[in-house]
């Protein structure tokens, strides 16, 4: 089912300004669908998504699913994965997922797809406008003490995307066959894999895999990680939080991504894994498949080239 979540009326979105142009991002068609499940263990659920179309000036949040030609100011997603306890997790996750795209339909000015770098200081400094809310949240209510949120938000702005991370949940590129990791784990047990310090094969059931090394609410200042991937023709992109990348081995989430079935099927076969194998947290996940001569055909030889926008977070102070 397919669900939009209108603007608040207390909150109503800006109006895009009279005489605003939006262009189509020449032959670019873009098929979505997200999807969230409690899981097997927890009592609720501490996950939110969302999309927005920028150009077009409509949110979605929950389970949602659309195809629609991209137009100049792209489309963003976003997974959240709260933390704090119950409703205050999802709190934080929730209001994540409905501060980043208003503030982006805010501020982002003028008609046309900003270049890559541009768009991911908007990300940065829309996350930085969230966390800052959920802060000022936790402190006027006490039993909201400690909640935060993971986030990872990924615009498609014509032929580039854009990613920006803070905390575990992943984002993933599929072309072809291969599934790429675009992102990399702001936890203390990935800092130590990365340093040496444990080797990646011991470090599937070592419970620090948990300790994020920021989130959103946690601490006044925020590191996001900003990459940027160049799109090809058929390429697929993937968002989930740690509740499916944690319980289903990359094989099969490939094998699942990969079908030949709506987006919304193999969705629901991602959740369905996760909740085979244990279903030990939330899960949610967004698929958001490019189509159309406005992408040029992927090279077979070559692997997505993932390009830093900026310093990556470092380990713990």
């Amino acid at each position: 089912m397919n669900s939009q979540k209108p603007p608040d009326p207390d909150h109503p979105l800006p109006k895009t300004a009279a005489g605003d142009s939006l262009p189509v991002s020449a032959g670019i068609t873009v098929a979505a669908h997200g999807l969230t499940d409690r899981g097997r263990v927890r009592k609720n659920n501490e996950d939110n998504l969302a999309a927005c179309d920028l150009s077009k000036r409509e949110a979605f949040t929950g389970t949602f699913g659309f195809s629609r030609s991209l137009e100049s100011r792209g489309l963003v997603f976003v997974v959240a994965d709260g933390m704090g306890g119950q409703a205050c997790g999802e709190l934080a996750s929730r209001m994540c997922c409905e501060l980043l795209p208003a503030w982006l339909l805010e501020n982002l000015r003028g008609p046309e797809t900003p270049h890559a770098a541009e768009f991911g200081e908007l990300l940065a400094r829309a996350l930085e406008a969230a966390n800052q809310a959920i802060l000022e949240t936790a402190r006027s209510e006490p039993a909201c003490y400690g909640m935060g949120t993971t986030v990872t938000a990924a615009a498609i702005l014509g032929p580039l995307l854009v990613v920006a991370q803070v905390g575990d949940s992943r984002a993933y590129l599929v072309r072809g066959r291969q599934l790429f990791q675009l992102t990399r784990d702001q936890t203390f047990l990935n800092y130590l894999v990365e340093v040496g310090a444990v080797d990646r094969g011991d470090a599937v059931a070592d419970p620090r895999r948990s300790i994020l090394l920021q989130a959103l609410g946690t601490a006044e200042k925020l590191k996001p990680a900003l990459t940027t991937v160049e799109l090809r023709r058929n390429d697929l992109l993937v968002l989930m939080s740690d509740g499916l990348y944690s319980m289903v081995p990359p094989e099969e989430m490939l094998e699942a991504v990969t079908a030949a079935d709506n987006l919304e099927t193999r969705c629901r076969r991602l959740v369905e894994a996760a909740n085979a194998h244990g279903g030990a947290d939330n899960v949610t996940v967004i698929l958001a498949e490019l189509t159309g001569d406005g992408l040029d055909a992927p090279d077979p030889a070559s692997a997505p080239n993932i390009e830093l926008l900026g310093p990556q977070p470092e380990g713990p102070a």
